[in-house]
């Protein structure tokens, strides 16, 4: 009796090995989790000078080509994009960053003007702007400037919720900046564009934007003013503790194929949403596999805590999810 008793507890399998639960396709709608959809998903744009675009990257597109690409964008069914501009005059004071006609606001005002449903992002940093090409900008001894880099950041923020942006992403990973951000936008009336600033972490992944975009700062990598990953995840969540605190609406972590755990803490341990960033150097990891392959590796950052991803194959993934609902 002892023997059947036990036999009966042990989990029991059908002998022919069938899951009711995977073989039906009604079954598997009925309790379908799927995360992975074009709405959750923003992609970069690259705006170029014409005839400037290398095809490296998705998203390269000069001023005149950026109506039509953002309206496919929107066809796709994408929740947003971000916007990078290159192409202007640089100098050591980013001067090019406060003029109220730049590139970055005529992107700006056509990508709202063609697609108004499209949350646009835009980086309120210095690296497209500076003869340095560094985020931040240097006094006579060339150290930080640390005021002239907030009046900076202010000032690109309020010029970019003029134009249309819905959130504003302070990338120079400075403490103090966020809250800088956040009262500029709010002493002009902005007070319901967010702010979404970056947590970077150290890393190559960033080599073919910095190549593409000419942001690669002339003193070398940016190891001051991003996270090592020796010590990934106490220093990820002590920075997201000082960007909520100053007044961050949501955060973004950079890259993720290489920082997964500090997405999954992120994810479990903030109450705000989190914006998981594929970087350039992961999309070129990620371009020669096969589509199924990029689906599932977007899914994995759903699934450990991702709210939103900006990646550099949103528009690819959106079409792969459009041409599989019609199969």
């Amino acid at each position: 009796m002892l023997e059947t008793a036990n036999r009966e507890a042990r989990p029991w399998h059908r002998p022919d090995g069938v899951n009711p639960g995977r073989a039906r396709g009604a079954i598997r709608r009925l309790y379908d989790r799927e995360d992975l959809a074009p709405s959750r998903l923003s992609a970069p744009l690259l705006v170029r000078p014409d005839g400037e675009a290398t095809g490296a990257l998705p998203g390269e597109v000069d001023l005149a080509g950026l109506e039509q690409e953002v309206l496919r964008l929107a066809d796709l069914g994408l929740g947003g994009v971000k916007v990078f501009v290159t192409g202007h005059d640089r100098d050591a004071y980013a001067s090019g960053a406060r003029a109220t006609r730049n590139r970055m606001i005529l992107a700006v005002e056509t990508i709202k003007a063609a697609a108004p449903d499209l949350a646009i992002t835009t980086e309120v940093c210095g690296c497209s702007w500076t003869s340095s090409h560094e985020c931040v900008l240097r006094d006579s001894d060339g150290r930080i400037d640390l005021y002239g880099t907030y009046e900076l950041m202010g000032e690109m923020a309020v010029l970019h919720a003029r134009a249309g942006v819905d959130v504003v992403s302070p990338t120079a990973m400075l403490d103090g900046s966020i809250r800088i951000v956040r009262r500029a936008l709010d002493s002009d009336g902005w007070r319901d564009v967010s702010v979404n600033p970056n947590i970077a972490v150290d890393t190559a992944l960033y080599g073919p934007f910095r190549n593409v975009m000419g942001t690669q700062p002339a003193s070398g990598r940016r190891h001051g003013l991003q996270i090592d990953p020796a010590r990934l995840v106490p220093d990820v969540m002590a920075c997201a503790d000082r960007w909520l605190a100053e007044g961050a609406d949501t955060l973004t972590l950079q890259p993720v194929m290489t920082n997964t755990d500090a997405l999954s803490a992120l994810g479990g341990q903030t109450s705000v949403p989190v914006v998981a960033y594929s970087t350039s150097g992961e999309w070129a990891a990620l371009r020669d596999l096969p589509d199924q392959v990029a689906l599932d590796y977007h899914r994995m950052l759903f699934r450990l805590g991702a709210d939103h991803v900006l990646t550099f194959a949103a528009a690819s993934i959106a079409q792969s999810l459009h041409d599989g609902a019609k199969s």
